[in-house]
């Protein structure tokens, strides 16, 4: 089984500055991603909470 990978939209002539910036950027995006998602699961876990407690306290 042979695989082949065309590249379609690449620069022709990228420096390393060029690559290395893109790769911190791409790291970047991913560990905010990645926070964001951390947040918005505990987030959501509290308000679960919260409206759990609420229909305790009321009739």
């Amino acid at each position: 089984m042979s695989t082949e990978v065309i590249i379609i939209n690449a620069s022709e002539d990228s420096t390393f500055e060029e690559d290395l910036a893109n790769d911190v950027i791409e790291i970047v995006t991913v560990f905010s991603a990645r926070l964001h998602g951390s947040r918005s699961d505990k987030n959501r876990q509290v308000m679960e909470r919260l409206q759990e407690v609420a229909k305790e306290v009321s009739p």
